[in-house]
């Protein structure tokens, strides 16, 4: 009796452990299911993870958290209003796996232990703008911390503050205002040339998008009239 006590015990444990995931367990699927959104494997499954927080005040309502190293389905929306987490808090927290509007998203969240305060972010993975264009490949991308670089951009400022961009890959989007008041400016004229943008990848009203979170998320390209200008005053100081 005892042997079989111990038997129940172990496969006991044995489930619950296997609902402990990484976020990249709870992502990736190679399945793009009947509606083509790639839903996670463990979609309403209740599990546990853990993550730094890389953005707050979601438009959803929710914060991304993200593995210690931004790449392909490293990233994670949390649909919760109620939890008060900070950009850099790496948390362990439990919920259920639910797939929201083309997104996989932890809601109905149990339980949240913030670990640590002020971790670093991870470095934000490099990506062309025709990979956040492309649907599959976009997919992977779904939700996680990413950067782009040398990209122009192609017209005005939308509406529903979205601007197109590109680094000569691909047309991209660039969508302002999804994370609260933040003043975010992309300029005005078409051709402006940025550095490099950095934010998060979500999908939204058909496609995915780049969403900075704060105005220092935008790199604008100094103009060369100014470079010039600047070199100007300063090689007068030496005549």
């Amino acid at each position: 009796m005892r042997k079989y006590l111990l038997l129940i015990t172990l496969f006991t444990g044995l489930i619950v452990s296997a609902w402990s995931l990484s976020i990249y367990d709870i992502q990736y699927t190679a399945s793009p299911g009947s509606d083509n959104t790639y839903p996670s494997p463990y979609a309403g499954n209740r599990v546990s993870t853990e993550g730094i927080v890389t953005a707050v005040n979601y438009k959803s309502g929710g914060f991304f958290i993200s593995e210690a190293v931004a790449g392909p389905f490293s990233g994670l929306l949390v649909l919760d209003r109620r939890s008060d987490v900070r950009v850099g808090d790496r948390i362990r927290i439990s919920g259920l796996v639910q797939e929201s509007f083309g997104m996989t998203t932890l809601q109905d969240v149990t339980a949240l232990s913030i670990l640590e305060r002020n971790h670093p972010l991870p470095i934000p993975a490099k990506l062309t703008t025709a990979q956040i264009t492309h649907s599959v490949e976009a997919e992977s991308y779904e939700s996680v911390y990413a950067r782009v670089y040398s990209v122009s951009a192609s017209g005005q400022k939308s509406s529903r503050n979205r601007l197109m961009v590109s680094d000569g890959t691909g047309m991209c989007s660039i969508t302002m205002g999804s994370f609260g008041p933040s003043k975010i400016d992309f300029g005005k004229s078409t051709g402006n040339q940025f550095s490099s943008i950095t934010g998060i990848v979500t999908f939204s009203f058909g496609e995915f998008s780049l969403n900075p979170v704060s105005g220092t998320d935008i790199e604008v390209n100094q103009p060369v009239s100014v470079q010039n200008r600047s070199w100007g005053r300063i090689k007068s100081i030496y005549k």
